[in-house]
């Protein structure tokens, strides 16, 4: 009798027991980015854009909207807003953006959804781009390197080479650093991204190594260190010798 009135008991119920109702993941449509663009047009040292991403949304009740931005030359995050949208129908999401003059190029958005279940729905991406008038190109100050000693057998040394980097449009607008033999043909890069020769990431101060072994001829060479920005401008080209005993 007790096993017959479960039975009844279950056949009586919408849904079965233990398991939530299924919500539909919620959708997207429609999604674009307010402005499109923006330039700074002023020697201001940052720009402010209200950024604004619209849309339509196609969910079962309340759904969570969020908004990551990204600068894609470096992949770092620059807004990460999430609203909550009452019902379906067009959505807007506001994501201001703080952007340094010099962190020009696209950002790309991305717009993810979350349902009342809280379970991920659709998604959708759209890309955002910022310029900047140029002020002016990078400069470049060397330290010169220590002499070294020619190692013996199959001992190496590093001649440390680190350049002093700067641009009017600020350090994100500084594009490559490289050093070459007077006149041109490159002979390598400087980084400014912490770890091997380079000390601390992001104080300006750029950073390669050299590498001599034992078949390294004795003498003094010389090399120069460039700078291009975002804006395709050319440091003055900064000499400097290193020499091998």
């Amino acid at each position: 009798m007790a096993l017959l009135a479960a039975c009844a008991a279950l056949a009586a119920c919408d849904t079965e027991p233990g398991f939530a109702d299924v919500v539909r993941p919620p959708a997207l449509s429609d999604v674009a980015v307010t402005p499109v663009s923006a330039r700074l047009d002023t020697d201001a040292p940052t720009a402010t854009v209200p950024l604004v991403v619209g849309g339509t949304l196609d969910a079962e009740g309340a759904a969570e909207v969020r908004v990551l931005v990204r600068w894609a030359e470096t992949d770092s995050l620059v807004a990460d807003v999430t609203e909550e949208v009452a019902a379906s129908g067009p959505f807007q999401v506001e994501a201001p953006l703080v952007i340094p003059r010099g962190a020009v190029g696209d950002y790309s958005v991305r717009v993810s959804t979350e349902g009342a279940d809280r379970r991920a729905g659709d998604q959708a991406a759209a890309v955002f781009r910022f310029q900047a008038a140029s002020l002016g190109p990078p400069a470049v100050a060397v330290t010169p390197p220590a002499p070294v000693d020619r190692p013996a057998g199959s001992q190496t040394v590093t001649i440390r080479v680190v350049a002093e980097v700067s641009d009017p449009d600020g350090r994100a607008h500084i594009a490559i650093v490289a050093f070459q033999e007077p006149g041109g043909g490159v002979v390598g890069r400087l980084f400014d991204r912490g770890g091997d020769s380079d000390e601390t990431a992001g104080d300006g101060r750029y950073s390669a190594g050299i590498r001599i072994g034992s078949d390294f001829e004795p003498g003094t060479y010389d090399l120069e260190v460039v700078a291009v920005d975002r804006a395709g401008e050319v440091s003055a080209p900064a000499p400097f010798s290193f020499t091998v005993r």
